[in-house]
C-alpha cells in the first residue's frame, strides 16, 4: 500500500487510465469551444455597433449567432458528457479502493490491532475512500480548468505582446499566492482529519463497551469524555474554516482588481490601435473568464491540498507495513493429522521482557497436550505462536518438519481450530456464525455441527431458530451459549489441530459434562493444545506442560504430575481450595513475562 497520497492517487489512476484519457479528451473539446465561442459574441458586438444599412448586416449577426451557439453547445454536450462518466467511474473507484484497504488492514498483524482503537482504523478507511473520490474530482476539473487556461492565455499572448507580459506576470503571482495558502490550508486539514478520527473512535470504543458504561453507571462520564474530543475537533473545523473563509475573500478581491486591472491595459493597448474593436471586447470578456476560472483553479488546489492532507492522514494510520509476511518461497500447508515442534524459539513483546528463551518441545501427531501455569507465564503466547500472530525472534516453529514462516498464513489458521475463552461472534445469524467454520456449508452440516456442540437445543427454542441475530459479539446470548456456538464452529471446521483457551469456562458443570463427549469426537485423531485454569478438565490430556516464566518446569500426565507432587500436585491441591489457577498462585515470585 502506497505511504504517501499522489503515489496512492497516481495508483488508481493508472488502473483507471482510460477513463481519465477519455475525459481529458472531452474536456480538451470542451475548453477548446469555450475558448472559440467569446470570439463570436466579440463579432457580434462588434456588428451590432457598426453600420446598420450595411448589406450584410443581419447575415453577420445571424452566422455569428449560429456559429457561436454551435461552439457553446459542443462546449456544454463535452463538458457534461464527463458527469456521465463518473457517475459510473466514481462508484467503482470507491469499491476498489475500499476493498484494497480493507485487504491491506486485514494483512496486518495482531499487534497492529492491539495497538490502534478499532473505531479509529473504520474512521481512517472510510475517511481515505471518501477523500479518494474527492480528489479524483478535483483533480479532474482541475484539469478542465488548466486546459482552459492554457487556451486562453495562449490566445491572449498571441493576440498582443504587453497582454502576454501580463499573462506572465498575474500567473506567476497567483501561483504563488495560491501555493501558500494551499499548504496552509493543508497542513490545517490534516489536523482536523487527525482530530476527527480521535472523536470516531472514542464514540465506537464507548459504544462497544455500552455493558460496562451501564453497569458502571458511568454514562455522564463518557459524555463528558467525548465532549473533551468533539471540543477539539469544532476548535481545529473552526480554525480551519476561518482559515478557508480569508483564502477566499482574498482570491475573490484579486480576482475583481486583476479584471479591472486588465480592462485598463486592454484600452491602453485599443487606443495605441494595436488591437481593433473585436479583440478589444474579446480580449476583456476571455479575460473576464479567465480570471473567474483561475479563481475557480486556485480554489480547487486549496480544495485538493485539504484532501490530500486527509488522505495523509488516513495513510498515517492505514498504511503500516505487515509486520508478519508470507516468504517469496511459502506454500499451502497440506495436513491429515499434524506435528508440531517448538526448536529453540526465543521471543519477546516490542523486544522487552523475554517470555521463551531456547524453548524446545515437540507435540507429537495426534497428542493431547494441557498448558498450566500462572498468569504471564506464556501459555497464550505459545499458542498464538503457532498459529504466527507473532513471529519468533530465534530458533523456529515447526509443522510436520516444516517452519511455518515457510507455509502461507491462510493455509496455515485453515489448519487450525481455535476456541478462545472471549467468544467473538458477527452481529449475524446464529447459521451464519457457525457456517464460518465452513463458508459453503449446507444446512445439514450447519445443524449436525450445532447437535454435536450441545446448541441445537437452545437455538430450536429461539423464536427464529438459526435465523436468531445474535447481536454485536454475540451479546444476547450467555456466555455457555456463545462458547457453544465457537464449539460448533471449531467442529464444522474440521482442522487438524485444535486450540483450546479456556473453551469450556463459561459452562457450568452440568454443561459442561453434557458435552464431553462432543469434544472427544471432536479431539479424535487431531493434535490438540488446550489452557486450562479448571485443572480437572485436563485429565484426559495425554500430557500436560506447566510453564513459568516462558520455561516448562514440570511435564507429563495429570497422574504422574500429581505423583510427582511438585508445582502441578500443589497447584492442584490449592484449587481444590477454591484458588483458580492463574489467578493466585505463582510458583516463582515475580513473573516477567506476558502470556
Amino acid at each position: 500500500m502506497e505511504k504517501t497520497p499522489l503515489k496512492f492517487l497516481w495508483h488508481y489512476i493508472k488502473i483507471f487510465k482510460w477513463f481519465f484519457l477519455a475525459m481529458f479528451g472531452l474536456l480538451a473539446v470542451s475548453a477548446m469551444a469555450g475558448q472559440t465561442y467569446p470570439l463570436y459574441l466579440a463579432k457580434i458586438y462588434n456588428t451590432a455597433a457598426g453600420q446598420t444599412d450595411s448589406p450584410t448586416y443581419w447575415q453577420d449577426i445571424i452566422r455569428f449567432t449560429f456559429i457561436g451557439f454551435a461552439l457553446g453547445l459542443v462546449k456544454v454536450f463535452a463538458f457534461d458528457a464527463t458527469f456521465f462518466m463518473s457517475a459510473k467511474f466514481f462508484p467503482q473507484a470507491r469499491t476498489l479502493v475500499s476493498r484494497d484497504t480493507f485487504d491491506h488492514v486485514n494483512s496486518l498483524s495482531i499487534r497492529y490491532f492491539t495497538e490502534e482503537m478499532s473505531g479509529r482504523i473504520a474512521t481512517k478507511v472510510n475517511q481515505l475512500q471518501r477523500s479518494v473520490i474527492e480528489a479524483f474530482n478535483h483533480f479532474t476539473h482541475a484539469v478542465s480548468s488548466v486546459l482552459f487556461l492554457g487556451l486562453a492565455v495562449i490566445l491572449l499572448s498571441w493576440m498582443n505582446f504587453y497582454f502576454m507580459l501580463a499573462m506572465t506576470v498575474w500567473l506567476v503571482a497567483v501561483a504563488l499566492l495560491a501555493c501558500f495558502l494551499g499548504k496552509k490550508r493543508q497542513l490545517l486539514a490534516k489536523e482536523v482529519g487527525k482530530k476527527e478520527s480521535l472523536a470516531g473512535g472514542m464514540i465506537v470504543d464507548s459504544l462497544s463497551n455500552y455493558s460496562e458504561v451501564k453497569s458502571f453507571a458511568n454514562f455522564h462520564f463518557e459524555k463528558l469524555n467525548l465532549l473533551k474530543y468533539l471540543r477539539i475537533l469544532r476548535k481545529a473545523e473552526t480554525k480551519e474554516a476561518k482559515t478557508k473563509a480569508y483564502i477566499h475573500l482574498t482570491q475573490n478581491l484579486v480576482t475583481v482588481l486583476s479584471i479591472l486591472g486588465f480592462m485598463f491595459l486592454a484600452i491602453w493597448v485599443f487606443r495605441r490601435k494595436e488591437i481593433d474593436t473585436t479583440q478589444f471586447i474579446y480580449a476583456n470578456t476571455l479575460f473576464s473568464m479567465l480570471a473567474t476560472m483561475t479563481f475557480d483553479l486556485t480554489w480547487l488546489y486549496n480544495g485538493l491540498s485539504s484532501t490530500l492532507g486527509n488522505i495523509r492522514s488516513a495513510l498515517e494510520t492505514l498504511a503500516v507495513d505487515p509486520e508478519i509476511k508470507d516468504r517469496s518461497r511459502a506454500h499451502p500447508l497440506q495436513a491429515k493429522q499434524a506435528e508440531i515442534r517448538f526448536d529453540k524459539v526465543d521471543f519477546s513483546y516490542n523486544g522487552r521482557h523475554p517470555v521463551f528463551k531456547g524453548l524446545s518441545v515437540v507435540v507429537n501427531p495426534g497428542e493431547k497436550i494441557g498448558l498450566v501455569g500462572a498468569s504471564g507465564a506464556g501459555k497464550s503466547t505459545f499458542i498464538k505462536l503457532i498459529s504466527r500472530y507473532y513471529d519468533v525472534e530465534g530458533g523456529a516453529i515447526k509443522i510436520n518438519g516444516t517452519d511455518i514462516r515457510d507455509i502461507t498464513q491462510n493455509s496455515l489458521r485453515k489448519n487450525i481450530a481455535v476456541i478462545p475463552q472471549d467468544i467473538c461472534l458477527f452481529n449475524r445469524s446464529l447459521r451464519d456464525n457457525i457456517a464460518y467454520g465452513k463458508t459453503n456449508a449446507t444446512k445439514e452440516e450447519i445443524i449436525n455441527a450445532a447437535q454435536k456442540a450441545s446448541a441445537d437445543l437452545f437455538i430450536s427454542a429461539l423464536p427464529d431458530g438459526y435465523d436468531t441475530i445474535v447481536g454485536e459479539r454475540g451479546v444476547v446470548l450467555s456466555g455457555g451459549e456463545r462458547q457453544r456456538i465457537a464449539i460448533a464452529r471449531a467442529i464444522l471446521k474440521d482442522a487438524p489441530i485444535l486450540i483450546f483457551d479456556e473453551a469450556t469456562s463459561a459452562l457450568d458443570s452440568h454443561s459442561e459434562q453434557h458435552i464431553q463427549q462432543s469434544l472427544r469426537l471432536l479431539m479424535k485423531n487431531k493434535t490438540v493444545i488446550a489452557i486450562a485454569h479448571r485443572l480437572s478438565t485436563l485429565r484426559e490430556m495425554d500430557r500436560i506442560l506447566v510453564f513459568d516464566q516462558g520455561r516448562i518446569i514440570e511435564e507429563g500426565s495429570h497422574q504422574a504430575l500429581l505423583r510427582k507432587k511438585g508445582v502441578y500436585y500443589r497447584l492442584y491441591n490449592m484449587q481444590a481450595d477454591g484458588v483458580m489457577v492463574g489467578e493466585g498462585f505463582h510458583p516463582i515470585e515475580n513473573p516477567s513475562c506476558h502470556s
